[in-house]
């Protein structure tokens, strides 16, 4: 009885080998039948792969370029040829200024409002003392507006210019136009002067200032005139020099008030002479004794409060990244290897199997996240040299964390349960990439007026044109409105057009090719794999329909394309030899070979060999192993559950059940 039972026990042993043989043979044989994927097919995944993973090194590029323009601090003088040509509109010309000032009844009531009429009689007497105006012989004064002209609400500043014999012109019609003067108004605040003051910076042709060269923080240079006379006027008419000289002071807070970027603008004076005739500047101004060809602009920059904080925490968060993606980089330069060489290879897409990588997701759209701050401090340098250039690389950014937010959102679906066994799908990667490029085209296209409405911020004191009281400087304490909050509505209608489009592109093409708008994931529980990572519950981009199985009785074999997608690599004990050698050595078939799955997360640390000096508790957790196509969950309690110090080889997996 003893030897009988002893038979039967081996008998079973040897009849469940065989068959498992069987099983792995058959596999072994579909595997060669099965239709490899097309070179085209393979070479769309591949690139697309490497975009992918260029995406997340931007990130880190961008940091440093933006470092490199002065992303957190930075001043630039504003000093574009097309600038005044673009914003200088006509106002008023019959002002006449002598001795004492605006000559009794000159100006028109337009202009004469455009301040109160104790600030107005001020500005008077301070252009006749600092233009040196004699009774006998009054400069003619034009004023001009400059602004944006097709916005009659938004920021604006008053331009004097004053003539020895003729009134100048606003616009003059090409080439110098001798002036006898300039000075620009506008208002500004002070901690004394919470309520705001009028500010006037004055250029005199017969008291000129001396020309310095200015080295802006990007180290492009300007020429400059010092000591030009500037004051200070609060509307009761009291004068006083204004010793600092600053304009604007305007609060952005997108990442909060200990992120705080605050922008600053002060009044200068800039000597175009050397500049003026290189064929750029339609028109000029230039004073007769002086000879200087001049125009007032704005020195403008910016500090970012904590600034050193935000840089570590992007690096780190870049840095970190780089470290998520480096083992989906690995494979598909393996991938790119074995395709050049037209060997068999393993691809897959990793923009689909993003859902399932939600630490990366976070990582890169966190690290993402101050592209809204660097889109506000851009816009403040709207026409300046490399202003468009932060901008760009700042609109990137942004969409960039707009297109992974999202999926990190869509991928938290996982967590509610759901009785169905549908899922409706989408594309992942047409989404990342439309959305990515659509927030780019709409960013860009919206650059003027996002810019614009940086100067239209809430104000405390105005200039009133033509009876509309228009900011010029005083802003509130409180914070302007912030470029994602003007961009919110249209970002918003990207993301879900993008979204619906890919979940039509999806489903279309499942239904002409399966015949169903949505994926089935009941078969998922019939592989023990499979089922240990869960099915998704409500909406994927996973390629998880029973098609990309293989099958085998009635049992069904996931590919190790599906396992890379899924955020699963494969590592064994010893180096395959196809990996050592030029020429494959008889050994025992991929499928027999002991395997061990684990996050891929962890491919390129435990390649490197970087676990074996680490404890043993630090090693990463298995997922589980594979023996002859069979998958084995590893006992979270189990002595086996982490990798341990132990070489490791990558290897590109079998199909498991």
């Amino acid at each position: 009885m003893g030897l009988f039972s002893a038979l039967s026990s081996s008998s079973r042993k040897y009849i469940k080998s065989s068959q498992t043989t069987s099983s792995s043979r058959q596999l072994h044989v579909v595997l060669k039948k099965e239709k490899a994927p097309s070179a085209l097919h393979s070479s769309i995944r591949i690139c697309s792969n490497l975009v992918a993973a260029t995406l997340v090194l931007l990130s880190l590029v961008t940091v440093i370029v933006l470092l490199n323009t002065g992303m957190y601090h930075r001043h630039v003088i504003i000093n574009e040829p097309t600038f005044d040509s673009a914003r200088y509109t006509a106002y008023g010309q019959s002002c006449l200024v002598d001795a004492d000032g605006f000559v009794a009844n000159s100006c028109s009531d337009v202009e004469v409002s455009t301040t109160t009429p104790a600030a107005w009689t001020a500005v008077g007497g301070l252009l006749a003392r600092q233009w040196l105006a004699t009774s006998s012989a009054p400069y003619f004064v034009t004023t001009c507006l400059t602004g944006d002209p097709g916005d009659p609400t938004g920021w604006v500043a008053l331009i004097f210019l004053a003539g020895y014999d003729a009134f100048p012109l606003c616009q003059p019609p090409g080439g110098p136009q001798v002036i006898a003067g300039m000075a620009m108004a506008e208002t500004t605040t002070r901690i004394e002067h919470p309520d705001g003051l009028y500010m006037l910076t004055v250029f005199a042709d017969q008291a000129p200032g001396q020309s310095v060269v200015h080295v802006n923080s990007d180290w492009t240079t300007d020429v400059v005139v010092s000591n030009c006379n500037q004051s200070l006027i609060d509307v009761d008419g009291i004068t006083a020099v204004d010793l600092i000289g600053i304009n604007t002071v305007e609060h952005a807070m997108p990442l909060g008030r200990r992120y705080m970027a605050t922008g600053f603008s002060y009044e200068i004076v800039v000597d175009i002479s050397a500049i003026a005739a290189n064929g750029q500047w339609a028109w000029w101004n230039v004073g007769r004794d002086s000879n200087k060809a001049i125009r007032i602009s704005w020195d403008t920059g910016h500090d970012v409060a904590h600034s050193d904080e935000l840089i570590a925490l992007q690096l780190i968060l870049s840095l970190g990244a780089l470290g998520l993606v480096s083992s989906d980089f690995y494979l598909t330069i393996q991938g790119l290897r074995g395709f050049l060489l037209r060997k068999p290879v393993m691809t897959y897409d990793l923009l689909a199997g993003l859902e399932r990588r939600k630490l990366l997701l976070l990582v890169v759209s966190l690290g993402a996240l101050p592209s809204l701050l660097y889109a506000d401090v851009s816009r403040i340098y709207y026409e300046t040299a490399n202003g468009n250039l932060i901008w760009y690389l700042s609109t990137i950014l942004v969409g960039i964390h707009v297109a992974f937010t999202s999926l990190f959102v869509v991928s938290l679906a996982d967590f509610i349960p759901s009785i169905s066994a549908y899922v409706l799908t989408f594309s992942p990667t047409l989404f990342a990439y439309s959305t990515i490029l659509s927030v780019f085209i709409a960013w860009n296209s919206q650059h003027a007026n996002v810019s614009n409405e940086y100067n239209n911020a809430d104000f405390v004191l105005g200039l009133n044109i033509s009876g509309l009281l228009r900011p010029s400087g005083a802003y509130t304490s409180d914070g302007i409105e912030t470029a994602m909050s003007h961009m919110a509505t249209l970002t918003f209608t990207i993301v879900v057009v993008c979204m619906l489009v890919s979940i039509a592109y999806s489903s279309l093409r499942r239904k002409l090719r399966h015949g169903t708008f949505f994926m089935h994931v009941a078969w998922t529980k019939t592989n023990s794999f499979l089922d240990r990572c869960n099915a998704p519950r409500y909406v994927s981009g996973l390629p998880l329909d029973q098609v990309h199985a293989i099958k085998i009785g009635n049992k069904l074999y996931c590919k190790p394309s599906t396992q890379a997608v899924l955020g699963f690599a494969t590592l064994v004990n010893e180096k395959p030899p196809s990996e050592s050698d030029d020429k494959v050595k008889p050994s025992a078939p991929a499928k027999d070979v002991p395997m061990t799955l684990v996050s891929v997360y962890h491919l390129v640390p435990s390649i490197w060999h970087v676990y074996r000096w680490l404890p043993a508790w630090l090693s990463p957790s298995v997922v589980g192993r594979v023996e002859k196509n069979q998958f084995k969950a590893v006992d979270k309690q189990g002595g086996e559950r982490r990798l341990g110090q132990k070489r490791c080889y990558h290897h590109r997996g079998t199909c498991i059940n």
